[in-house]
């Protein structure tokens, strides 16, 4: 038993499936204990069939609050008595207050990432041509978020056009003025943006980069929101084209930090959540 558990222990969590590689439980753990809060957070492994069932159960049962990862984003809008900030526009929530029998849901990947940007890559989107690669529920956050940031140009490439598309669509619904267009990702050679954001699972222990990055022709800077292994062969080719980069441990950090701030009002302690994380994945790696 973790000390200080007790009956006044509020719990929090994250819901997904597989949960098994999070890192939120460390980060967030290391949180309250930093503030002298009586709380723990936990992993939940929940099988998307069991997703109602768990969550009513689980806030029955005294859940203060949690985090949504795959695949539960879309599926938890159904159960949820209010959306803030853009996760109605995105169409997906990663986390989720529970006040007074109440659930409010928020998406804090967006911010997460553009705060991950200016802190990690001291990129600011605004004017910027950018390439991401993916459209699926990340990505969406993402394009999103750089359009808001007032980004110039906006490609999304991905494995199959459809989705990308469909993607632009939904960017061009809420910016009408946005230049955004959809590519595959063989159109992505010689697009020379000045950013690109590698939003799919690509690299995640697979030993393979989404594409050739020397192809490309990126101008400054490279961010894989993947962060397990710390370097992929996508930030590899980055390092050894000169280019700035980042893993995807400052978005996870990010995001991770504006959940507790929507959970408990308290402004967490950046440093140690950031520590935490690193001693998380130091283990990983050995």
């Amino acid at each position: 038993m973790l000390p200080g558990l007790n009956g006044e222990t509020r719990l929090y969590g994250v819901l997904g499936h597989p949960v098994r590689a999070t890192l939120s439980p460390a980060m967030h753990n290391a949180a309250f204990q930093a503030l002298g809060i009586n709380a723990v957070y936990v992993a939940f492994p929940v099988p998307p069939a069991q997703l109602v069932a768990a969550v009513r159960g689980l806030v029955a049962a005294g859940l203060c609050g949690f985090n949504l990862t795959v695949p539960h984003k879309t599926a938890i809008l159904p159960l949820l008595d209010g959306i803030e900030g853009d996760a109605q526009v995105m169409g997906a929530v990663n986390t989720v207050r529970c006040a007074e029998g109440r659930l409010t849901g928020t998406n804090t990947d967006g911010d997460g990432f553009l705060l991950s940007l200016r802190h990690d890559l001291d990129f600011d989107p605004a004017g910027r041509d950018i390439l991401l690669l993916g459209a699926g529920g990340a990505a969406r956050g993402i394009a999103h978020s750089l359009l808001a940031a007032g980004a110039a140009r906006l490609r999304i490439a991905n494995r199959g056009l459809e989705r990308a598309r469909a993607l632009v669509e939904e960017c061009r619904a809420r910016f009408p003025a946005a230049r955004v267009e959809a590519l595959t990702l063989e159109q992505a050679p010689g697009t020379r943006p000045d950013l690109l954001v590698n939003a799919t699972t690509v690299g995640m222990g697979d030993g393979r980069a989404p594409l050739d990055l020397a192809r490309v022709g990126v101008r400054q800077a490279v961010l894989d929101i993947v962060y397990h292994p710390a370097e992929t062969p996508l930030l590899a080719q980055a390092g050894a084209l000169g280019l700035r980069r980042a893993n995807g441990v400052g978005m996870l950090l990010q995001q991770g930090w504006l959940a507790f701030r929507f959970w408990t009002g308290r402004e967490p302690p950046l440093d140690v959540m950031r520590e935490a994380l690193q001693r998380g994945l130091s283990a990983r790696e050995h």
